[in-house]
């Protein structure tokens, strides 16, 4: 380890510290509130998917709840100090995504902490499956900040994965409970489909019934060092303008934590239209096709039995710098396009009102598809095989 390592790694020991006993100091004075509940919401500032499915039910079934909204900094500075006063004295704290304050203290015994995970299945690697990547930490950084530490509950859409999570969040699989995923819910919610198809097409005129809907929603690719792979969607959103049928609508969806410049270059093509005002389940409704590469939301997306596909050139160079916990054809029904011809044949083969055999894929994914929200919060509260 160079010295300057050892120097930011001792930094972050002393960070650490005093961040932790700040949070032991202020239990003293705030003791735990069996009422309160604190929400992280680390991927949007508007509380949505699985978070405001598990804010509603809470809400309903425990009214006098109080609860408390995050939206986190996740990075060491002062601004978490702040975050960590409202922290103090819950009883539950609820999470969908990394979340490093819970990772820095050591917490009261009483409290809950409960990961949601955003992801449906298991997919892509995360946690502590990608120590020693190039996108993953490294071990010497884990002895010293310990990600994915001390949550109580974890809640994962089916059986068949509580061993791929207990690997990326390095715990045992018995906090692990395959209840499902709370978003889901909303594919069941037959009467919410039509006012939320109605309102879309109303924001989007451009979207009409006789057009053919894609979907594209590729998953988030991190940057710098932690590059996963050189392909680049903008361009490729820029050829299968040039190559789709007229009657076809690319909507792209990019990824909450994407920020990129070159979006804007999108703005020139009259058949492409870049969607990040709704939740990508509300947009699965109007697709009749759904495109991406790594994204779990493709799992989602099949509960609709509707075309899917992974569009993945850079697949073996994704593999080498991250790694996925299964082959793809193992756990999807989606078909595999490794070039961008295969991407465009496949695109302009789609009709409107097709249907897609995901059985096999549903069926490994999901446990429990209906209901998940009211079981979930039945759980942590206690009241159903709870703690």
């Amino acid at each position: 380890m160079s010295v300057v390592q050892s120097a930011k790694y001792t930094l972050l020991r002393l960070f650490r510290l005093v961040f932790n006993g700040y949070y032991q100091f202020l239990r003293v004075l705030k003791p735990i509130d069996p009422d309160k509940v604190v929400i992280v919401q680390s991927r949007s500032r508007q509380l949505e998917g699985n978070l405001k499915y598990v804010h509603n039910e809470l809400l309903k079934q425990r009214p006098a709840a109080k609860i408390h909204l995050i939206s986190p900094v996740n990075r060491m500075n002062l601004m978490l100090f702040k975050e960590l006063k409202t922290i103090v004295g819950a009883k539950y704290v609820i999470l969908e995504d990394y979340y490093l304050p819970v990772y820095l203290i050591k917490p009261d015994k009483q409290m809950k902490i409960i990961q949601l995970w955003h992801a449906a299945g298991a997919f892509k690697k995360v946690g502590y499956s990608t120590v020693n990547t190039k996108f993953g930490p490294a071990e010497s950084y884990l002895k010293v900040i310990p990600v994915h530490s001390n949550y109580t509950h974890v809640y994962v859409s089916s059986g068949n994965i509580v061993p791929n999570y207990a690997e990326a969040f390095n715990m045992p699989p018995e906090r692990i409970h395959p209840l499902g995923i709370p978003r889901t819910d909303f594919f069941f919610e037959e009467q919410a489909h039509e006012k939320v198809i109605k309102s879309i097409k109303e924001d989007h005129p451009i979207i009409t019934s006789d057009r053919v809907i894609i979907l594209f929603a590729p998953t988030y690719r991190a940057a710098d060092s932690q590059k996963e792979s050189s392909v680049d969607f903008i361009e490729t959103l820029k050829a299968l303008s040039n190559a789709i049928r007229d009657d076809q609508l690319i909507v792209y969806r990019p990824h909450p934590y994407l920020v990129n410049e070159s979006m804007s270059s999108l703005g020139d093509l009259t058949n492409v239209l870049v969607a990040a005002d709704r939740s990508i389940n509300e947009w699965m409704l109007v697709a009749d096709a759904f495109i991406t590469d790594y994204s779990s939301a493709i799992f989602e997306y099949a509960l609709l039995e509707r075309p899917l596909a992974h569009y993945v050139p850079d697949l073996g160079e994704y593999e080498n710098s991250r790694g996925l916990y299964y082959p793809i054809g193992t756990i999807s029904d989606g078909a595999l396009l490794k070039n961008i011809d295969e991407l465009v044949n496949w695109t302009r083969n789609r009709q409107k009102n097709e249907k897609w055999d995901t059985s096999r894929m549903i069926a490994f994914t999901f446990s429990n598809k209906k209901n998940t929200s009211q079981k979930i919060v039945e759980h942590f509260l206690g009241r159903v095989g709870g703690q």
